[in-house]
């Protein structure tokens, strides 16, 4: 489901989207079969996709006389319904996969940029490519959605380096930090400082031994920062007048012929459209009407929203978001727990950070596969404080524990 790694084997649209749209279909159908195995308020959640879709097909076969008449409506909302199947698969194996994720988007990029990195360039000007897939389709090469998964390994090896002091995970975690700067996509830059101090509030509350190691961390980045600032404004002032010119557009986006002023424009005018469907949204009439912006795309294919809350509000209205966002709403309100794991820490920043980033993009799907890996990991701390809350006298009244978590061994205790 990573885009730049499925461009590796298949360098063509063509075959990655009809994959994920397939595999979207395989994959609920797969959830639908196994949903017994699933928990009382995972099969309540299924069931409310379930009871959205019908209300979408029965709008289709009156209106339209279609089955399903736009099967985009369904891709917007099915990214929730795969954090679920990531978070079920991962307990059903018992998988650990966060320090593999996050060297798969490190060794991914890697990859990526050397083999397609070469027109790679500071100046922004557009790209004249025949087929725009995963790129940005400029000098910045990568499309933002691809560079803000980078977010998630900067947080791991940050939190390894914070544990171990070690300098060979000061490399990796400064390879995240420059990827990041380099390729300019505004929108990463501002989630990636959301996601810090998330982490690092979060760090901090839970584990009170991390708040030294992290104040002299902050303190010596601040002055590393200051002498590479030095340096290289000696040695390439255009560099970080340019970077410095691109940052503070973060606080300005309403500069004109802008993607920030586009997405500004878009807000207002669907916001207003929005106003009139409110609950359940514009559904298929979404994409018999024009686009009253731009006049580029073809007719019938959707609003093409550069927004993932304005996307969601639009084609499925306030239901549709709560749906969507539930998970990261409740991700949020878990944020507050006092037992937290570090994996857990590091995937509440980076997934938190996404609300931040969908008011810029559509977060691609694996970002929500990230957002069950991180509900996987809390209900991975709850069992774990639970058994250790457990007194000894509930196991001497009952001999075999109850296994609250499929797919993973229980060690059986004795009676006595």
């Amino acid at each position: 489901m990573e885009q730049i790694f499925s461009w590796l084997f298949a360098p063509t649209s063509a075959i990655i989207q009809p994959y994920q749209k397939i595999f979207g279909f395989v994959i609920y159908g797969y959830m639908l079969i196994n949903i017994k195995q699933y928990k009382p308020n995972e099969q309540l959640f299924m069931g409310i996709f379930a009871l959205i879709l019908v209300r979408l097909v029965l709008e289709s076969l009156y209106v339209y006389n279609t089955f399903f008449q736009q099967l985009t409506m369904y891709y917007v909302l099915f990214p929730a319904v795969y954090s679920l199947f990531i978070k079920n698969l991962c307990r059903t194996y018992d998988f650990d996969l966060l320090e593999f994720m996050a060297k798969f988007y490190l060794y991914t990029y890697l990859i990526f940029m050397a083999i397609y990195g070469r027109g790679f360039s500071f100046s922004l000007e557009g790209l004249d490519l025949q087929d725009l897939g995963v790129f940005s389709g400029d000098g910045r090469i990568i499309h933002a959605t691809s560079v803000f998964m980078l977010i998630l390994p900067f947080l791991w090896y940050l939190n390894k380096f914070i544990k171990t002091k070690k300098a060979m995970d000061m490399i990796p975690l400064a390879i995240c930090f420059i990827a990041i700067l380099i390729h300019q996509h505004r929108s990463v830059w501002s989630s990636c400082i959301a996601a810090l101090f998330i982490y690092l509030g979060i760090s901090m509350r839970v584990n009170k031994e991390n708040i030294p190691k992290i104040w002299s961390l902050a303190v010596g980045s601040i002055i590393a920062l200051f002498f590479v600032y030095f340096f290289v404004s000696t040695m390439f002032p255009e560099l970080t007048d340019f970077l410095g010119e691109r940052f503070s557009e973060i606080f300005d986006p309403n500069q004109l012929e802008s993607t920030g002023r586009f997405r500004i424009e878009q807000r207002e005018v669907y916001g207003t459209l929005f106003l009139q469907r409110p609950i359940f949204g514009w559904n298929f009439e979404g994409f018999e009407m024009p686009n009253p912006l731009v006049d580029w795309w073809p007719e019938k294919t959707g609003q093409h929203f550069h927004e993932g809350f304005m996307e969601v509000l639009f084609y499925h209205g306030i239901v549709g978001l709560l749906f969507k966002y539930s998970f990261i709403f409740y991700i949020g309100f878990r944020a507050f727990s006092r037992k937290l794991s570090e994996e857990t820490v590091v995937l509440m920043a980076f997934c938190l950070s996404g609300l931040l980033f969908s008011l810029s993009y559509v977060p691609q799907i694996i970002f929500w596969g990230h957002v069950g890996l991180c509900l996987y990991y809390l209900e991975k701390d709850d069992l774990k404080q639970h058994n250790n809350e457990l007194p000894e006298d509930d196991f001497e009244h009952d001999p075999l524990p109850k296994q609250l978590f499929k797919g993973r061994k229980v060690l059986e205790l004795d009676a006595r």
